[in-house]
């Protein structure tokens, strides 16, 4: 993944973010020797799995998943020392500061998690609250890829639970583990949907208040804001549904807004993050892995 660390940077750099303040979660020794040379931070726990060369070039394999389980291990120390969250996938591009998305200081306590969606399908178009990739009827499918999140009991909970799934022997948490939580994201979806958290405003385009399915409850929720689909797009939409990814595109610049990033979560099977990117225009190195901005 470090090329296409390195192709964040690149459209960082173009919109004069300062990339100094991101601390790169670098997975094995090369990682964190190049970045320390090139003068970023990074986090790196060496007892934790990773995996070497490029395994993991066509989506979802064995080593994938061990890599994936480390995830809420450090999600639940990062929390737990008092420190909000902003979690930023290596395959994303920005045209706006990913600090965008976080809620203003003003706004914070109403606010315990913003999140982008897995969706593949608009909301402009199809019920958020029926998708078929739920994890349940209270909330449309999250990406772990990138969100915010605030350092509370509560939050640093989620995350607890989570990895006591995990940790659970197979005769007692086997079947469910296998068939529900997965991996981190998938389980933070089955844990948003058991009645502790609800999606509050300002909702993305397609969602109202009143489609909400818990919209009415008193009871202490975890509130999530949801990021518009086209502001904050992921591969699937992106990828496969470039049509309305572009009237969606077009309309919300009428209305004075614009899009601030894609995920390049796409379906690695149908073609690859490094095909798909060069072909949408998104991949900004060139073949010495250069940023092509800074030569403009």
């Amino acid at each position: 993944m470090l090329n296409f660390a390195n192709n964040l940077l690149c459209s960082l750099e173009q919109i004069s973010f300062n990339t100094s303040t991101i601390i790169f979660w670098a997975l094995d020794d090369g990682a964190e020797t190049i970045f320390h040379r090139r003068g970023y931070a990074t986090y790196r726990d060496a007892t934790l799995f990773s995996a070497s060369g490029n395994e993991n070039e066509h989506g979802v394999t064995a080593a994938y998943r061990r890599m994936m389980l480390q995830r809420p291990i450090f999600f639940r120390d990062v929390l737990s020392a008092g420190f909000d969250i902003l979690m930023l996938d290596a395959d994303i591009v920005f045209w706006q500061s990913p600090l965008v998305i976080v809620p203003e200081d003003a706004n914070r306590h109403d606010i315990d998690m913003v999140y982008s969606t897995d969706a593949r399908e608009f909301y402009t178009t199809h019920d958020a609250f029926e998708d078929s990739g739920r994890r349940g009827s209270l909330m449309p499918p999250i990406c772990n890829g990138m969100f915010w999140m605030k350092s509370s009991r509560e939050t640093v909970s989620l995350w607890s639970e989570m990895l006591d799934v995990f940790a659970a022997p197979w005769w007692q948490m086997g079947l469910y583990r296998y068939l529900w939580f997965q991996d981190d994201q998938r389980g933070v979806d089955v844990l948003l949907n058991d009645g502790r958290a609800q999606v509050v405003p300002p909702f993305p385009r397609g969602i109202t208040h009143a489609m909400v399915p818990n919209r009415d409850d008193s009871g202490k929720k975890l509130n999530v804001r949801l990021l518009d689909q086209t502001q904050v797009a992921n591969g699937q939409l992106f990828m496969f549904r470039e049509a309305e990814y572009e009237a969606n595109l077009e309309k919300i610049r009428v209305q004075g807004n614009d899009r601030i990033s894609v995920h390049m979560n796409w379906n690695t099977h149908r073609i690859s993050k490094a095909d798909g990117a060069k072909e949408k225009g998104i991949y900004y190195l060139d073949d010495n892995d250069e940023c092509t901005f800074l030569h403009r």
